[in-house]
């Protein structure tokens, strides 16, 4: 769909004034998915009461602490979506992270977190995250990945594509964790799937939501995963 056309095609195409006009209706509809990423989805019954915080834009929760890697997963209706690996949310496909049964949030610093994976006890993985400070030249060696808050949640971008062609239009897409605790200790995380985009001069912007819950481990306890309702 989105092969390469020629030059003085896309020129014929995409006259200035119909190259303004699509970047204008590129801007809605990236307007209106950031509107809609602003707004957290109603949580389902399934999903505890958050631990109280601030909800201002870009407040960012505290979530430190030890949590089962397996989880339950629920769409925004409140219906099973089955088990979810918190390491595999965060981190994708690592094989670092195979078999992991222990997550655990730490907060060394102030606007710094890291997040440690274990297995049997024994850490296979560490990642460093680092409050996003709008740096033009983000060091990743030094600062690691940036979060961001928002609304109450501490975001974390896992992945994120972009493409178009000419005379057809342009796309962006991503993925994101939004993370908060539980009044109860559990780590909820709202995964985001999220897209927008032009077509033949016709904006789309989508999303879909999915709630998950990892449960607390106490020192000396065993991994266990969120018990369904």
């Amino acid at each position: 769909m989105f092969a390469q056309s020629n030059t003085s095609r896309f020129t014929r195409v995409f006259t200035p004034c119909s190259r303004a006009f699509c970047l204008g209706l590129f801007a809605l509809a990236l307007l209106l998915l950031v509107c809609g990423c602003a707004l957290t989805p109603k949580r389902p019954s399934q999903i505890p009461d958050f631990a109280p915080g601030d909800e201002k834009m870009m407040s960012v929760p505290r979530i430190a602490g030890r949590y089962a890697d397996k989880g339950e997963a629920f769409t925004v209706k409140g219906k099973s979506a089955g088990q979810v690996s918190l390491s595999r949310l965060l981190f994708g496909d690592d094989p670092a992270c195979a078999g992991a049964d222990a997550v655990t949030v730490l907060e060394p610093e102030p606007d710094v977190i890291k997040i440690q994976v274990f297995r049997e006890g024994q850490s296979v993985a560490m990642h460093r995250f680092s409050k996003y400070a709008w740096h033009w030249n983000w060091d990743s060696s030094k600062l690691g990945q940036p979060y961001y808050g928002v609304k109450g949640f501490l975001e974390i971008a896992i992945s994120e594509s972009h493409g178009g062609a000419p005379g057809i239009g342009m796309y962006a897409a991503g993925t994101d964790c939004l993370l908060r605790k539980a009044v109860d200790g559990t780590l909820i995380v709202l995964q985001r799937e999220s897209s927008f985009g032009i077509i033949v001069f016709v904006p789309f912007a989508g999303r879909q939501d999915m709630w998950c819950r990892f449960s607390p481990i106490e020192d000396g306890g065993q991994p266990q995963p969120s018990p369904a309702k």
